[in-house]
């Protein structure tokens, strides 16, 4: 016997669910890219982000390194030279056009280079970079710096002005004006960025005697961890920042002891508090993440959501008449133990329909920093004229109760009007890409392949993004769908990284990866 699953039998657990998370993020944001690289450090779908700052004492590049401290000065260092007054410069990534000069020392080019992987048309570098800060400092044990999104990368390099040891007190004061941090901010976010590395003898030997240090690194305060000791120990006395110690005084270099002193040595003091050095660098280092050129517009922080598909794919199966809807959901375990997960979906007019119920089977866990998370995967066959337009989650709970997400009120909507056929799209050659998208017959916008392409840039480290469209052009029609090619040769370093969407007027089928096709197409059946 066939059942029918009305979303309106779950009204009371919708509203229920709608109350507990009012907070929650409608999907799809814009966010959604970097809401994964933020969240999925370990586990199954992680996407590795915090790998590179994991243990926070680590270093790819060896011993007298740390990449979480490198990652934060990066932050800094493309930041700095902003300008709150002109609404110039700012957080934007510019730091790729500025390498040398007064970006001093290999940690810029190394933290830079890994970040370029995650770079996309969803994902900014300067994004990224204020996504580094969040990673090192709660891989390091510090709190959580909420990251906005939305940051737009430079297009070349910006003004001059990063603050440098040997400056006095009054231009310190000035530049971090500029930026928008006080004298209490300047002292503050200065003790939140140098509570994790030290100085390089290579670097700065005015500050650091070659041969005095092992690995020729001196590290500002006695651990390796974000905590407060960079200023408690320097309220006791007992400080060994190089930049308040040591051949810096005799050079002039003893730029921290002249900046934790700016006031007196009043906020240093509170900064020695474990809880207040806390509080106070959450605060202080999203303002410097948040300091961006004017007519950037930031998104809220990014928060998980509780309930977040994934990989979704309709795909024409041979002779039309059915179509293959699969992917994943992504539940957040934190406060909850799931044991079963089931979608309810409507067909393409919005109704509920006969049967339309798919039951998912776990896949595996993942985790972040603070949180956990599960996936459930299902593959269902759905007629191609009813459809689906979007769905709901049904929970089932270890404890027995059950949680229904419905989307914030707006289900988890799937357009079927145009979709990439992956069987019938490839890779072949080792650079010739074959793509096929099935556009239902009733649509009669063009349609569009539109590809992201990675360009190398002479001298600069990070590659830059090129879009590039290509007209698809109809080839066969079937079951309620065409079928549309378009060819595109890439370079060998394209192959695996290009995303790219399939359009028809202003729907997409999006944000899809070269490196997921095989090096075959296939073909497909009209009947």
């Amino acid at each position: 016997m066939m059942l029918i699953w009305p979303l309106r039998v779950y009204a009371t657990l919708v509203i229920l669910n709608r109350a507990k998370a009012a907070s929650a993020p409608t999907w799809p944001s814009p966010v959604d890219e970097l809401e994964d690289i933020m969240l999925l450090n370990t586990g199954y779908n992680a996407r590795g982000f915090a790998t590179a700052v994991t243990p926070c004492s680590f270093s790819a590049q060896g011993n007298g390194r740390i990449a979480a401290a490198e990652w934060i000065r990066t932050a800094f260092h493309d930041m700095a030279t902003g300008n709150v007054f002109t609404g110039e410069g700012g957080l934007d990534a510019s730091l790729v056009f500025e390498l040398g000069g007064d970006n001093i020392g290999a940690a810029f080019q190394t933290t830079l280079t890994t970040f370029a992987p995650f770079l996309s048309s969803r994902s900014s570098m300067a994004d990224i970079i204020a996504l580094g800060v969040y990673t090192a400092v709660r891989t390091c044990g510090g709190p959580v710096v909420p990251v906005k999104t939305g940051r737009i990368d430079a297009t070349e390099a910006g003004p001059p002005g990063v603050p440098l040891p040997q400056n006095s007190l009054y231009t310190f004061e000035q530049q971090f004006l500029r930026t928008g941090f006080n004298t209490t901010e300047m002292i503050t976010v200065t003790a939140c960025g140098h509570t994790l590395g030290g100085v390089h003898a290579e670097d700065f030997p005015q500050i650091v005697t070659a041969g005095s240090a092992p690995n020729n690194f001196v590290h500002f305060d006695s651990t390796t961890k974000f905590d407060e000791k960079i200023a408690s120990e320097y309220a006791a006395g007992k400080s060994t920042d190089p930049l308040v110690v040591g051949p810096s005084i005799a050079s002039g270099r003893a730029s921290d002891a002249r900046v934790f002193g700016a006031d007196g040595n009043v906020t240093i003091k509170a900064l020695a508090n474990p809880a207040t050095f806390a509080s106070r660098c959450s605060t202080m280092l999203q303002k410097m993440i948040e300091v961006v050129p004017s007519g950037t517009t930031l998104t809220d922080p990014i928060v998980p959501y509780e309930i977040k598909p994934d990989k979704l794919q309709l795909t024409l199966l041979d002779g039309g008449a059915q179509l293959l809807f699969e992917g994943e959901i992504r539940v957040r375990t934190t406060s909850r133990q799931v044991s079963g997960l089931a979608l309810v979906y409507k067909d393409r007019s919005g109704k509920d329909c006969t049967g339309c119920k798919i039951v998912a089977a776990s896949k595996g866990t993942a985790a972040g920093f603070d949180d956990t998370f599960s996936f459930f995967g299902f593959s269902s066959k759905i007629d191609s004229t009813s459809s689906i337009s979007g769905f709901i989650v049904i929970l089932t709970l270890a404890n027995g109760h059950t949680e229904i997400h419905e989307n914030n009120g707006n289900v988890f909507p799937v357009q079927d009007t145009i979709m990439l056929q992956s069987p019938q799209s490839c890779v072949s050659g080792g650079s010739d890409l074959t793509v096929v998208a099935a556009v239902r017959s009733s649509s009669s916008s063009a349609v569009s392949l539109d590809l992201t392409l990675k360009v190398p840039r002479d001298g600069i480290i990070v590659p830059g993004l090129q879009n590039q469209s290509v007209a698809m052009t109809e080839k066969s029609k079937v079951g309620p769908y065409s079928l549309y090619q378009a060819s595109y040769n890439l370079n060998s370093s394209q192959t695996q990284n290009t995303k790219f969407d399939v359009s028809t007027g202003a729907v997409a089928d999006s944000f899809k990866s070269t490196g997921d096709l095989s090096s075959a197409c296939k073909s497909l059946g009209s009947s």
